[in-house]
């Protein structure tokens, strides 16, 4: 009984996958043919995926991700990347820290920045 559970999580999470590589396909405006080509893989085979009947490998991951610069971990789970304002600062050279600081919290406590969606 355990494997079949496991068997069924799988299938779902294929499906979950698939859906979502539906979507970043259509939003870059690609056919299964050329996601197939960029893949490597038969048009048959990535219609599969799509449909969430097979998983593309890690191999195809890593290839979806540098060449179409899809977050792996949308793929994967469905939970967007989300860059935090101190990941910025931290990679912000030294010299220049305090200028990007000054300019945030300029940025947050100007209260016609809302209306220029700043």
């Amino acid at each position: 009984m355990q494997t079949k559970r496991k068997s069924d999580e799988s299938k779902e999470l294929y499906k979950k996958i698939g859906n979502r590589l539906l979507m970043v396909r259509r939003n870059l405006h690609y056919t299964q043919e050329q996601m197939a080509e960029i893949l490597g893989v038969s048009a048959g085979f990535y219609g599969m995926i799509e449909r969430g009947e097979k998983a593309p490998s890690i191999e195809k991951l890593i290839i979806i991700y540098k060449v179409l610069g899809t977050d792996i971990t949308y793929l994967l789970t469905g939970e967007e990347k989300v860059e935090r304002i101190e990941n910025y600062i931290e990679k912000c050279p030294k010299d220049k820290r305090f200028d990007f600081e000054q300019l945030i919290k300029y940025a947050m406590n100007d209260p016609a920045a809302e209306l220029r969606g700043i």
